[in-house]
């Protein structure tokens, strides 16, 4: 039996604000990433265990790196990932292309392959994703859809690369499931 270490354990399940680095590349050269922008993220973990995690994009972070969220602070588009088995430190999630059957996420869906790995205990909670996103626009009923285009060359699409360094900021919005450790 492996010994409990609370300390360093992965919540599963919690909403919490990050402040990120966020950083975009050409489609078919990831390796030529851009200049990064500082923004918000909102990170939601659910399901029976902690199985599915959503990366929202929340707006541009201003100000001093330990200035906290704004008030307000709201999904504005959202990626979806899938709890990976595995072990070594954190935890990963494999980013979908399309919503399973019966899921929603708050913002506008992100189609997007990538992974996202999660690491240390609620009150450090650190994220790094990589992905490469390729979609057309579209109009839903509840507003714009995020249509997954499998080949950018096609043209139509709008495609590139990202990648994201994340890092928990305290939140009025956060919360943490019953049982989990305090982020405090």
């Amino acid at each position: 039996m492996r010994p409990f270490a609370p300390r360093l354990m992965v919540p599963q399940g919690f909403v919490m604000a990050m402040r990120a680095s966020l950083g975009k590349a050409p489609y078919e050269a990831p390796h030529r990433a851009g200049l990064p922008h500082a923004g918000w993220l909102i990170l939601c973990r659910w399901g029976a265990e902690g199985e599915f995690l959503t990366i929202a994009e929340a707006g541009p972070a201003e100000g001093p790196a330990d200035a906290p969220p704004p008030l307000g602070l709201r999904p504005c588009t959202t990626f979806l990932g899938l709890r990976l088995a595995g072990g070594g430190e954190g935890e990963n999630f494999l980013l979908t292309r399309h919503l399973p059957a019966g899921v929603t996420v708050a913002g506008t869906f992100q189609p997007s392959d990538g992974i996202a790995r999660l690491f240390g205990p609620a009150s450090a909670l650190r994220l790094e994703a990589a992905g490469r996103s390729a979609f057309r626009r579209g109009l839903g009923e509840a507003g714009e859809v995020r249509i997954d285009a499998p080949d950018p060359s096609l043209g139509g699409a709008e495609a590139f690369a990202w990648r994201m360094e994340g890092w928990r900021a305290p939140w009025l919005g956060e919360f943490l499931a019953p049982g989990e450790f305090s982020a405090h």
